[in-house]
């Protein structure tokens, strides 16, 4: 089964930091071993020299595919103010899966059936799509037909008369009537039914991009469907978006060889990415994964786990549109924050008790995370991803605080008046100005008005739509959907991204800079300096980093995309411009060939590595480098040792042979060693007591100070205590730990300066012990919070002949260090297990 999308752009854009000499980690929470942990502490394979693993394409360097046939026959099935619907003829290439959906060059969507749905789309505009189909070897078509379509203007509807202070009740919109019967699904009439989807706890999310409500939720003896709902404000209807998954009697949830969500109380932990993830995103209790549903495709993908295995219970989250990051706060723990674009969870605070009743949002303009209910509005300044927040703030409100009092309340941003708006049933809406700190309720006009909120919370089945203009709420399964607006000046929401580039072709080898400028429906623009992700549709051909400068490297068209969402409004378009790349022309000289790395390899028996030929150019006055891995010849003087083919090794034998990569006359040499597939190189330490060792194979740690003749201790010895009691039944490393001060502690490692594999473990599997972390340079390798004991992993660099030095919060249970010398790092840390 080919990897998710999301899963897919993550692995390419870690080898393009690889390939730019780049390393990072990730967090995870398990039973305390590295797990999957040790495969995002490996380095990705674009940095040559490292492991790249068995299965490394030495095919790499093929600059053409086969191209499958085009999509045909593409026409625009509908055209409203809102969205364009789109068919074609599927692709007749037997090994095509799925289809890349194009506006002008830019992508707006990937989907696996011939059809697709574009929104948001701007009244006036006039857009051409193409598509073109996809294999999973990396071959795609030519376009399709072109279509061209001009969006309509929207025609009066009852919420564009709709007055502020005023509610609109959606007719025929209770979500009962739609919902799936148990007749087909019979897990699906199990405990409370279609009602506990919103009354057990559960949340929502407004996808900004589709105008759509998302509804999931139920679980714990509730509702056992993991089906999502969508109520779209535009059609004034419920869409399912996903068929509910078996779940066996005597379960709660469906099979986790599924890859699918479980129906969880999701309390505030339903949340919408808006571009370039596109991704709604379910996080629940119990430690059950969290999972985001391609919007696109429709299918779920699993993430990364907590860094942390303390209470869900009462949970709260919010995206950031400034930083592109989501922030969670669990029931009684600390605020995490989860990157998506790598993946990687991080703890930022201490924890705090949070309780069961408040639900949070982020205002955009003060870079804040606010959090309103149990009696209190509090916040955390997200203005920085640094290693830890600021501790949390209790705002002394005044005015109408009595919104504060109720359990889980409604809470959104609005844009327009630039305040946090807050609902908990009725007509009333409450504001509160973040500047003056002051709570105004608004009593409903009219005489529509919602009932009670639901006795367990709204969280999230309160948000504002930035396209309508309204917030909207729903409640209860068998209550109608309504809409209110506090403003009747529309938000500012975006028209069109434009990118500006070189007007003539470009030559490779050769840099430029992409501008930017988001043009808005009020005719205002600005050139943004937060929300842009750039990116290539063609790295073959130009490369694009993240602040716009692009790099041509070989001949031909690369189709370079800008995706822009607002902060404000969450509302993301695309823009792209298309690079023509020509040969260099005039007297280009070689003067110099060198392979990288330049230091002497190492590659374990039966394993491999990438390496890269870079020369070294001149023309005229202009000296350069290329990668030319893909044009030099390459060879082995020892092929019984080691081969080499488009710059990939396989190490064949163990010994020593020399390396060659050839272009013209010039020649680069290395020398290559094959080392044994064995675990000589690991460092393997368990933190524990004094005396003989309760690892077997791992070497004991424990609370003495750093002996240059071992090679390891505590460079700070004071305060630190040891404990060999805990349970460890399952991993004996966890048995025990060494406690540092509340202050911490730094523990060196006395090795020769290099590259690093490096991954530990910390925490108390008995007792919550706050926070507990290791880090190296200020980059974190593992973090945790609570009781439990969570494994991190990451790659270091060693110099200046220090060694490593490690700080180190809270209890460590053990570190594993291994060079990055072609050895799989979960191999060895494997074969180092002999208990």
């Amino acid at each position: 089964m080919p990897p998710p999308l999301l899963v897919r752009i993550l692995v390419l854009g870690v080898l393009m930091l690889g390939a730019a000499g780049c390393s990072g980690g990730t967090t995870s929470s398990d039973d305390g071993g590295a797990g999957t942990e040790a495969d995002a502490g490996t380095d990705a394979g674009g940095d040559a020299g490292t492991d790249a693993g068995p299965d490394v394409d030495a095919s790499a360097c093929a600059t053409s595919r086969t191209r499958p046939a085009a999509p045909a026959q593409l026409v625009a099935a509908s055209v409203s103010a809102f969205e364009v619907s789109l068919t074609w003829a599927p692709s007749t290439t037997t090994s095509v899966n799925r289809y890349r959906v194009l506006l002008g060059a830019g992508r707006v969507g990937q989907v696996e059936q011939p059809s697709f749905a574009h929104r948001p789309v701007v009244p006036g505009e006039t857009y051409t799509y193409t598509v073109t189909a996809l294999t999973d070897e990396g071959g795609e078509s030519l376009p399709s037909n072109p279509v061209t379509v001009t969006i309509p203007s929207a025609p009066p509807d009852a919420l564009s008369g709709l007055a502020p202070g005023h509610w609109y009740e959606f007719p025929n919109s209770k979500l009962r009537a739609v919902a799936l019967s148990p007749a087909m699904h019979p897990w699906l009439g199990w405990g409370e039914g279609i009602s506990g989807i919103m009354n057990d706890w559960s949340s929502g999310a407004l996808d900004t991009q589709r105008d759509r409500l998302y509804i999931t939720g139920g679980g714990h003896n509730g509702y056992y469907g993991n089906e999502v709902y969508g109520f779209d404000l535009r059609t004034g209807a419920w869409v399912r978006l996903t068929n509910p998954d078996p779940v066996s009697p005597g379960a709660e949830c469906p099979d986790r060889a599924l890859g699918v969500n479980c129906a969880i109380h999701t309390y505030d932990g339903l949340e919408y990415l808006p571009p370039p993830f596109d991704r709604f995103l379910a996080l629940g209790w119990d430690g059950w994964p969290q999972t985001a549903l391609n919007l696109d495709t429709q299918r779920w993908e699993n993430h990364p786990e907590l860094p942390q295995l303390g209470t869900r219970t009462g949970a709260n989250s919010a995206y950031d549109p400034n930083t592109g990051v989501l922030w969670y706060h669990s029931g009684a723990e600390a605020v995490s924050v989860w990157n998506p674009a790598t993946g990687a969870w991080t703890i930022r605070s201490e924890a705090n008790q949070l309780g069961y009743y408040k639900n949070a949002v982020v205002d955009p303009r003060r870079k804040l995370y606010v959090e309103v209910g149990q009696g209190s509005t509090d916040t955390w300044s997200i203005d920085a991803l640094g290693k830890f927040v600021p501790k949390r703030t209790r705002l002394a409100t005044t005015g109408a605080r009595e919104i504060e009092a109720v359990g889980n309340p409604g809470v959104d941003y609005d844009p327009v008046t630039d305040q946090i708006v807050a609902w908990s049933g009725g007509g009333d809406i409450y504001t509160l100005n973040l500047d003056t700190r002051v709570w105004t309720k608004h009593a409903a006009l009219g005489t529509v008005v919602p009932g009670p909120a639901n006795m367990n919370g709204t969280f999230g089945r309160f948000r504002y739509v930035p396209n309508l203009n309204v917030f909207v709420v729903v409640n209860t399964v068998d209550t109608q959907v309504f809409v209110y607006r506090l403003d009747a000046r529309p938000a500012r929401l975006p028209r069109r991204i434009d990118v500006t580039g070189p007007d003539t072709k470009v030559e490779t080898n050769s840099t430029g800079k992409l501008g930017v400028t988001a043009v808005f429906q009020d005719g205002t623009s600005v050139v943004p300096t937060s929300g842009i992700t750039f990116s290539s549709l063609d790295p073959e051909v130009a490369t694009v980093d993240e602040d716009g400068t692009f790099r041509a490297i070989n001949p031909g068209r690369a189709r370079l995309q800008v995706s822009y969402t607002d902060p404000l409004t969450r509302r993301g378009l695309v823009g792209s411009r298309v690079l023509e790349v020509v040969p260099m022309t005039g007297d280009v000289v070689l003067d110099a060939l060198k392979i990288q790395p330049s230091s002497t390899l190492k590659v374990a028996r039966g394993g491999a590595a990438r390496l890269k030929a870079v020369g070294s150019y001149h023309r005229g006055a202009d000296h350069f480098t290329r990668d030319v891995t893909c044009e030099a010849t390459w060879s082995s003087d020892g092929a019984s040792i080691a081969t080499v083919a488009n710059g990939t090794v396989r190490g064949m034998s163990e010994g020593t042979t020399m390396l060659h990569a050839k272009v013209g006359t010039v020649d680069a040499q290395a020398t290559l060693e094959v080392i044994p597939r064995a675990t000589q190189a690991l460092i393997p330490l368990n933190f524990q007591p004094p005396g003989p060792r309760q690892v077997t194979g791992w070497e004991v740690a424990d609370d003495s100070a750093f002996n240059a003749a071992r090679g390891w201790g505590w460079q700070d010895a004071s305060g630190l205590q040891t404990r060999g009691d805990r349970r460890g039944t399952q991993d004996p490393r966890l048995a025990s730990f060494v406690l540092t001060p509340q202050t911490g502690a730094r523990f060196r490692l006395l090795v020769p300066d290099g590259r690093y594999h490096v991954a530990a473990s910390v925490g108390d599997n008995n007792f919550g012990v706050g926070l507990a972390s290791v880090e190296f340079a200020g980059a974190g390798i593992v973090y945790g919070v609570g009781t439990g004991n969570t494994a991190g992993a990451s790659i270091v660099e060693a110099t200046g002949g220090t060694g490593l030095v490690f700080d180190v919060v809270g209890p460590i249970n053990w570190l594993a260090v291994m060079p990055v010398n072609g050895m799989d790092f979960n191999q060895v840390l494997a074969a180092a297990r002999t208990w």
